[in-house]
Formats: C-alpha cells, structure tokens, sequence
C-alpha cells in the first residue's frame, strides 16, 4: 500500500529574484516565491484515493482563487494524467507498489488581473516531476523581440504590442543537480497552462500570445517523457532525495539536518517507510556511499 500526502497551493506570479540567472535548475520554495503559500494541508492517506475533491473556489483573504489543476507525482515521475485540469475537479491514485508515497496538490490561481508591474505576458516553468516551480524561463524566443529583455527573464511586455511565447523544448538541467548527471533523460515541455488574463495558445506552435494593453500568467510543463528513467540514479535513491528535499523544506520550523530548522515529524515515519520499501542491495549501496562520505569529512578534518 502506497501513501498520498494532499494539500491545496496558490500560483504566484513568481518571486523577485527570479529572472536572475543563480541557480535556474533549482525548485522554488516560500523565501523565493512568497506569493505561493499553502493553502490546505490533508495530511497523509492510503492509496487508492477516489474522487477526492477540490472546490472550485478558496477564499483567501478578500479574494476568491480559482482552481486551475491537480498534479501528483511519485518523487521522480507526475503519474499517469497529471497534470489535470479536469473541470471536475476530482484526485484519483490508484493502487502504488508498496511503500511508493504520492505528492498530490491542488494548485489555485491568484486574483485575476494585470499582476505586479507593467503588462506583460507572464511565463514560469513548472516541474510536473517534482511538483513544484522551477527558476529557469521556460521562454526561448518572443515577439517581438524587443519587448523581452532575456536571457532568464519571465516576462514579455505588451504595452507596444501583442506577446508571443515560443517555449523552450525542454528546461537547461532536466534533473534537480547542478549539473546533469550521465544519462539522465530531459524534462520536456509539455503544453502551456493559463492561469490568468487573455491567452491563446497555437497548437501548431506552441506559441502562447497576450494582447497588446493586457497582463497574463502562464505556466509551462515539463517533464520525463512516458517510459523515461533516470540513468544516473536509481528510481530509489530519486526518490529518496526527493523526499529528503521534501520534508526538509516542510521541517523548516524543526531542528534537524536539512538547512535551518530541519525535518521534524512526519518526517521520521514517512522515511521510516521509504526505507523499508527499500530493496537491500539498493538499501546497502546508498549506506555504503553514506558511510564512505563521512569517513571523508572525517579524514578531512584529521589533517587539518
């Protein structure tokens, strides 16, 4: 039996920090998006889940956020239909290997509008692998050109004229390294997703547009193709390291090992259980690894 962590998020127009060129290939979290915030947390149930449902609407503040989609993913790949943006509005996980945990989110559009700033067409790059917002632009060329400034900026202006959006065929660093490791296979975009103001998107190609005047937000998906798996790493130690991100970053408030604060509870027993589901020989390699790097800071710190 597999575990579905649930929980609703609003879509922000991004961070400010975000057309820099530091770190592209890194997720997004709450001190470099402020305008995504948690909306909701279910906690944990098993799988299958079945029609579980999200409301069309979330009141936040003096505003209501409309739904735009599900996604859920397994910590290395979005699962079979997600992204979703079903006007049903309903999450369905079905049955996972035993010990797989499920990230499943309800992702709310922010109040419609022109957004902060000058118009513009406003395009970020979202990870359907690891659910969440990626640094990097998902914009490769824009019209007309002079209206964006590149080469990581997020926004094409429209106060000359319409925008247009042609994406990039997948994102810089397909992995969450710093550097790609051997084999690993690309996050390739996938299709646009309004979220706010007039957009059109031409199914031929690809182009996302803005009149001229008004203010957009737009999401691109990336991620793994059907079938693809990560070379450079194995599917467990993927995931392990998803999850370690994951519950670092939810642990902020904590003590622990995973920057300031650290993972707490639920930490401890979500892990517990991902060890488990281990295989020993993938169990035995990864402490194998664990120990020999510690011996080396040790060794390290002996002859200074």
């Amino acid at each position: 039996m597999g575990t579905v962590l649930i929980d609703f998020r609003s879509i922000s127009w991004g961070g400010p920090n975000e057309d820099d060129n530091n770190n592209v290939w890194a997720l997004e979290d709450s001190s470099s998006d402020p305008g995504s915030v948690e909306l909701e947390n279910f906690g944990s149930v098993g799988d299958p889940v079945v029609n579980f449902p999200a409301p069309a609407t979330y009141p936040l503040g003096a505003s209501n956020l409309n739904f735009v989609f599900w996604n859920a993913t397994n910590g290395t790949d979005a699962l079979p239909g997600y992204p979703s943006a079903d006007p049903q509005r309903k999450l369905n996980v079905p049955l996972q290997p035993p010990g797989t945990i499920v990230h499943a989110t309800a992702w709310f559009a922010p109040p419609s509008g022109n957004g902060p700033g000058k118009p513009g067409l406003r395009a970020r790059s979202f990870d359907i692998d690891l659910n969440g917002f990626r640094k990097e632009t998902p914009i490769l060329s824009a019209t007309p050109s002079g209206a964006w400034p590149g080469p990581n900026n997020h926004t094409i202006s429209t106060e000359a004229a319409a925008a247009g959006a042609t994406p990039k065929t997948h994102l810089i660093y397909p992995a969450p390294l710093s550097s790609q490791p051997p084999g690993e296979p690309p996050k390739e975009f996938k299709h646009w997703q309004p979220v706010v103001g007039p957009l059109s998107v031409n199914a031929m190609t690809k182009v996302a547009s803005c009149p001229q005047g008004n203010g957009a937000l737009a999401l691109a998906f990336f991620g793994h193709s059907v079938g693809q798996r990560a070379v450079g790493k194995s599917f467990f130690e993927a995931t392990f390291d998803f999850w370690a991100e994951f519950w670092g970053k939810r642990g902020a408030e904590g003590e622990g090992p995973f920057g300031p604060g650290g993972p707490g509870d639920p930490w401890g027993p979500f892990v517990a259980r991902l060890i488990a589901a281990l295989p020993p020989e993938q169990l035995r390699a990864r402490l194998q690894r664990e120990i020999a790097s510690l011996q080396a800071v040790v060794d390290k710190m002996a002859k200074k």
